[in-house]
């Protein structure tokens, strides 16, 4: 017994001296986490409590910060996850929980579409969500993540502008699956829709990815 324990010590020792400790509490105790960190959680959580076909339809960041992220400790912003199901033609909204299962959430495209100031904008993803019990999007796609996405916009004179006027202007993002077609085919991508909005005005813009643009909805 003695010789098992020394040497299950001796493994515990290498282990450690090869860790740095901090960084090991610190990798499981970040709660600051971005769009697509906690994305295969949350839907494995949905196949066994929603529904077995389960897919990722939507993902809404609610008060982003500038690096793309959101706390986990706060209540002040979330990633929302929608996933669909074909069998159920429906819908259900998920979110992270700090050092736990994702459980459902509150919030649904009703709540999204409040924090849209831009009429046309609001008009444009209220049809979008309409859509989305019947549409998910392809597993197998690459997309940005949330920072790579808000590195395309913050530059941008629009952009940098309304945030000047609106200094405690917020940031939400909304991911929607997206399809297109060409003389060959259909094509499946995953579009990112960025809303920069004050207490009265948004700048709502579409990172159009076929197309590697960016539109402003209200333009449309």
């Amino acid at each position: 017994m003695k010789k098992i324990f020394f040497t299950l010590f001796i493994i515990i020792q290498l282990f450690a001296s090869s860790c740095n400790v901090d960084e090991i509490i610190g990798d499981l105790d970040d709660p600051e986490i971005t769009a697509k960190e906690k994305l295969q959680e949350v839907i494995n959580e949905a196949k066994v409590d929603f529904a077995t076909d389960a897919k990722l339809t939507s993902i809404y960041g609610y008060n982003v910060d500038t690096n793309g992220e959101v706390n986990l400790t706060s209540i002040e912003n979330a990633f929302v996850y929608v996933v669909q199901s074909n069998l159920l033609q429906a819908n259900e909204f998920y979110v992270p929980v700090f050092n736990s299962s994702p459980i459902r959430s509150p919030i649904n495209f009703n709540s999204i579409l409040t924090f849209v100031r831009d009429t046309t904008a609001k008009d444009i993803l209220d049809f979008a969500f309409g859509k989305l019990s019947t549409m998910n999007i392809d597993p197998s796609l690459t997309y940005d993540d949330s920072p790579a996405a808000l590195n395309k916009l913050l530059p941008r004179s629009d952009v940098i502008g309304f945030r000047t006027i609106f200094p405690a202007s917020k940031i939400d993002m909304i991911l929607l699956p997206s399809k297109s077609i060409d003389t060959l085919s259909v094509v499946n991508s995953a579009d990112w829709i960025v809303n920069f909005y004050a207490d009265n005005s948004s700048l709502v813009l579409w990172i159009n990815t076929e197309r590697d643009t960016v539109i402003n909805l209200s333009d449309l």
